[in-house]
């Protein structure tokens, strides 16, 4: 039995508007996402925007085929916009929020 790789966590910088920033964050992982846990910090983020959830969704569980994407350190507004749109994209249960 293989176990999934769990690769570094990516960092979110403090304001994080729109699908360029989300593409720019994992745009190096694209390779390496496919049945992998991807983790991202959101520590530092003050202010993000629905769009950028849609597209880190889209990035990591649609397109990059990632088994998990674990959102530590988020906010419950931020949370919830990841959860949107991880059920609009029908990826819901691959998503786990800390």
């Amino acid at each position: 039995m293989t176990v999934p790789a769990v690769l570094p966590p990516i960092e979110v910088p403090q304001l994080s508007g729109g699908r360029e920033r989300a593409r720019a964050l994992v745009d190096g992982l694209a390779d390496r996402m496919g049945g992998a846990t991807i983790v991202v910090d959101f520590r530092r983020m003050v202010a993000g925007t629905p769009s950028f959830a849609d597209e880190l969704v889209t990035r990591v569980l649609v397109d990059g085929g990632a088994a998990l994407l674990r959102a530590e350190h988020v906010s419950r507004e931020f949370g919830e916009y990841l959860l949107e749109a991880a059920r609009d994209h029908g990826v819901a249960e691959r998503l786990q929020t800390a």
